[in-house]
């Protein structure tokens, strides 16, 4: 059975929620004394979850799938279900986050602006909330 737009704003909600904490921990990371590798994989993950918001949010299936959350990003953005195309994000800080998993942090690492970063994340977080709540009013 469909999800009602109720239920659809209430799970795409739960995942906003989880970037915006997400979020808030990069944000500090940022900050110096910086921990880039922890900034950068908090703001990956906190991308992944404000696109499954707005996925949700618009009844769109999802799966738990790096490169296919990149798809759906691009996919969004496309069918204009949001304003920004954050799937370069997602394409680009994935291998950047297997890398600090694999204890091998590359150079792409130490050339990230980390303000920057949490700073596009934010403007997106604030985006999908944007559209979560035109779904409510509409």
């Amino acid at each position: 059975m469909a999800k009602t737009k109720k239920q659809r704003v209430a799970e795409a909600r739960d995942h906003l929620s989880r970037a915006q904490q997400q979020c808030d921990q990069a944000a500090t990371d940022a900050w110096e004394p910086a921990e880039p590798a922890d900034c950068v994989t908090k703001c990956f993950y906190a991308f992944e979850n404000a696109v499954v918001a707005a996925a949700v949010g618009v009844g769109i299936a999802w799966t738990k799938n790096h490169v296919e959350k990149a798809r759906l990003a691009k996919r969004l953005f496309d069918e204009n279900k949001v304003r920004t195309d954050v799937s370069s994000n997602l394409t680009w800080l994935n291998p950047v986050r297997k890398d600090i998993s694999y204890g091998e942090p590359g150079e792409e690492l130490a050339n990230v602006d980390l303000e920057d970063l949490v700073s596009d994340l934010e403007a997106f977080i604030n985006e999908v909330e944007e559209l979560l709540v035109s779904i409510e009013e509409g």
